[in-house]
């Protein structure tokens, strides 16, 4: 696994890591659609006095499920940034010289 405060392959550190996660805060708060059944747990809550737990379970698992997305990202382009070494041409047919 990598480590954090070495910043992974492209020496980011914990600032990188921090700053994405303002960035994942903002993410999630810009996705209006996937919150409406939070907000639907409120308003059920003030009608129908439904009890406000089920409300912070449904943010809770909101969050969750945006940062489990957001660290999936971030190992997928740890696990990009790495370079295969250079192999040797096994081809017979490749363009190292032409025969005449």
């Amino acid at each position: 696994m990598a480590n954090l405060s070495a910043g992974g392959p492209r020496g980011g550190g914990l600032k990188d890591f921090f700053a994405g996660l303002i960035f994942f805060f903002f993410m999630r708060l810009d996705s209006l659609l996937f919150s409406l059944p939070i907000w639907l747990l409120l308003i059920l809550h003030f009608t129908h006095k439904l009890p406000i737990k089920w409300f912070f379970i449904a943010v809770g698992v909101f969050f969750l499920v945006g940062f489990v997305r957001y660290l999936v990202i971030v190992f997928a382009r740890w696990g990009a940034s790495f370079e295969d070494p250079p192999k040797e041409n096994k081809n017979p047919y490749s363009n190292k010289g032409l025969r005449k």
